[in-house]
């Protein structure tokens, strides 16, 4: 599942917090190496006003380090020979090199003229095309970790929501049937009380009745016994 599983499945083993940070990134596809670079007289020239970019915004959630580092993995692995904007920034970016212009202006115009120079191809337009390249290559990784995101939501919180649902409608099932059971003994119990009450009561009829009949019986044998000879 490759930076899928790193990222959301859960790690039982792992009590370590994701680390994150609230704050707008600028996000720079640099490593931490030590680049070779020949800047040009240019890089002395005085700073010059601010570049004009958008803002970074984060439409929710926090930037995380971890996965910071993993889309920095892609940039690097699709890095293609030769001099692109991968190379430019990571002259940009470098530490030594920073120190050495402070000024971001003045460095990347330092870096473009230093890469020019290695190979006369490397222009604006290929800058632009790579950075196209290494979105799209950001964006693939992007729409894969989401297959296998959405899959996962499938298997661990749709999935047993649907068992919930189907489960419930179980009980649900169970719970009218029991209701039916119910009713349905009652009606039994209310008609086998009103028989029983009525049974009773013709038994007690037919006892009594029977009892006096035998003990009418018994009255005309004495009497008889007495009367005749």
């Amino acid at each position: 599942m490759g930076f899928f599983k790193d990222l959301f499945i859960v790690n039982e083993d792992k009590d370590k917090e994701p680390q994150t940070k609230e704050v707008q990134p600028q996000l720079k596809t640099t490593i931490p190496q030590q680049p070779q670079y020949n800047p040009s007289p240019v890089a002395t020239a005085p700073a010059q006003q601010p570049i004009n970019v958008p803002p970074v915004t984060i439409p929710g959630g926090n930037v995380d380090k971890n996965i910071l580092e993993m889309i920095k993995e892609v940039i690097d692995k699709s890095n293609v020979p030769g001099n692109d904007y991968y190379e430019l920034n990571k002259i940009v970016e470098s530490q030594d090199f920073k120190n050495a212009i402070p000024d971001e202006r003045a460095r990347i115009i330092a870096a473009y003229h230093s890469l020019r120079a290695q190979d006369s191809k490397f222009d604006k337009q290929k800058i632009s095309d790579s950075i196209d390249f290494y979105i799209k290559e950001v964006k693939s990784e992007y729409d894969n970790v989401l297959q296998g995101y959405n899959q996962y939501v499938n298997e661990k919180i749709n999935g047993p929501k649907k068992k919930i649902e189907d489960l419930q409608a179980s009980r649900q099932e169970l719970l009218t049937k029991i209701n039916q059971l119910d009713v349905e003994i009652q009606t039994i119990e209310a008609e086998v009380s009103k028989c029983t009450a009525e049974l009773e009561a013709k038994r007690a009829n037919y006892d009594a009745t029977f009892n006096i009949v035998v003990q009418e019986l018994e009255n005309e044998k004495i009497k008889l016994n007495n009367i005749l000879p």
